[in-house]
């Protein structure tokens, strides 16, 4: 379903979580953000998880018995919850019992919450076992480029590798270059994201939230066709 179609729009339809444990968010101010966004720092992530849970547990009710996914709408936005270096909150900060906590919330949203609509992301440098006990409920993968071989199977699974995601041999001077691999690709995927400036990033950002109108697309203007004199040519 394509969500963006005019300004302001894609906000209505989509409340963005954004979960980073530096001071200074690196994906999207909370001053500019929509006004259903919701940004968590601090000791206010697990609040938010169980937020997110309440809201999974109540579109369960809601829909239980009439449909098998809820269809994305102004009323029942796309829950997108974005973790930037989500080994902080499962391994690296807080005490055992919040981490244990947040490991377990994110967890049920990831094995419970895509078909009524929440989505959970996160990112992570280091994806072994002891750092993200759960990276197995996140059903794709995008892995860059890593050190050794052993990091492509701790992120992408475990034949990723023989089946041609080679990411260490990935080179210094190709940034943004990965593999794509997981639940409905058959082979691994190289990909390459594009460098996204922070001018860039602004007014998309502003496009979003409806500060600014779109662009009028551009007309093509065609040559009048030269109609051949009737009766053959003198």
């Amino acid at each position: 379903q394509r969500l963006l179609t005019e300004p302001g729009h894609l906000v209505e339809q989509i409340t963005l979580m954004i979960s980073t444990p530096q001071r200074h968010p690196p994906i999207l101010p909370h001053q500019a953000a929509g006004p259903g966004d919701r940004h968590a720092k601090d000791t206010s992530h697990l609040v938010l998880l169980d937020e997110l849970i309440e809201e999974m547990n109540a579109r369960k009710t809601s829909h239980a018995g009439r449909v098998r996914a809820v269809d994305i709408s102004r009323e029942c936005p796309l829950e997108l919850v974005e973790i930037d270096e989500i080994a902080a909150l499962t391994k690296y900060t807080g005490d055992r019992k919040t981490r244990e906590a947040i490991t377990e919330r994110i967890g049920v949203l990831n094995t419970q919450g895509r078909a009524l609509g929440i989505t959970v992301r996160g990112y992570v440098q280091e994806p072994n076992k002891d750092v993200i006990p759960i990276r197995d409920v996140f059903p794709r993968r995008v892995c860059l480029r890593v050190p050794t071989k052993s990091h492509v199977a701790m992120a992408l699974g475990e034949h990723a590798w023989d089946r041609g995601a080679w990411a260490n041999r990935i080179g210094e001077s190709e940034a943004g270059v990965g593999y794509l691999f997981g639940e409905g690709i058959r082979e691994p995927l190289r990909v390459r994201s594009g460098w996204i400036t922070d001018e860039q990033i602004k007014q998309l950002e502003a496009f979003v939230i409806g500060t600014t109108a779109r662009p009028p697309a551009p007309v093509l203007q065609l040559a009048s066709a030269t109609r051949k004199p009737e009766g053959g040519v003198a």
